[in-house]
């Protein structure tokens, strides 16, 4: 849709130079391109803003923008909320896993065939050293997820992304405070 098509542009000459200037003095009412619009038609009347005000309105809709275009567009004390709620479910979580883990299972064949010398021998000269790693890795990242291991695994990830969320709360609010005082200062 064109501007010239919208009926607020078609009706903005008809408006007087007071309605106008309410578009700039009450800028937080309306959208930009309202705001935006008026300050063109105002100029085109010759009548010009103040440089203070024009910035004043920038600002305002720079940072109006900022947050919506901000993670999870959440207030940062919810983020904050968010990553002590998700650290307590997560240690509680991890705790009842260390409590209740049962102990690793016995081997299928009843032992361990890596403790045999024939099975790591058969294992490199059908796959070279590689295929020996590959197992090793394999079976050490399936004991990562069972048991004891599991609660640890938990307890790290909790950790980390508490503290991701912790971080991304507290640096918006730091952001929001240091563009409030920029913006409140004489």
């Amino acid at each position: 849709m064109h501007p010239s098509d919208d009926p607020f542009f078609s009706r903005l000459p008809t408006l007087s130079d007071a309605e106008l200037l309410n578009y700039t003095q009450h800028y937080s009412r309306y959208k930009v391109d309202a705001v935006q619009a008026a300050i063109a038609e105002l100029r085109t009347r010759g009548l010009h803003v103040s440089q203070d005000a024009l910035s004043d309105i920038e600002r305002y809709f720079t940072r109006q923008e900022q947050q919506r275009m901000r993670p999870f567009n959440l207030d940062p004390r919810h983020l904050r909320l968010l990553s002590y709620a998700l650290l307590i479910i997560g240690i509680c979580s991890t705790v009842f896993l260390y409590a209740t883990a049962s102990p690793p299972p016995e081997h299928p064949l009843g032992y361990d065939p890596f403790a045999s010398k024939k099975y790591v021998r058969d294992l490199e000269l059908y796959g070279g050293k590689i295929n020996i790693l590959a197992v090793e890795f394999r079976q050490w990242f399936d004991r990562l997820w069972r048991g004891k291991n599991l609660s640890y695994i938990i307890a790290f990830l909790t950790i980390i992304l508490s503290y991701f969320f912790w971080f991304m709360g507290s640096h918006s609010a730091s952001n929001l405070d240091t563009h409030s005082e920029k913006h409140n200062a004489p």
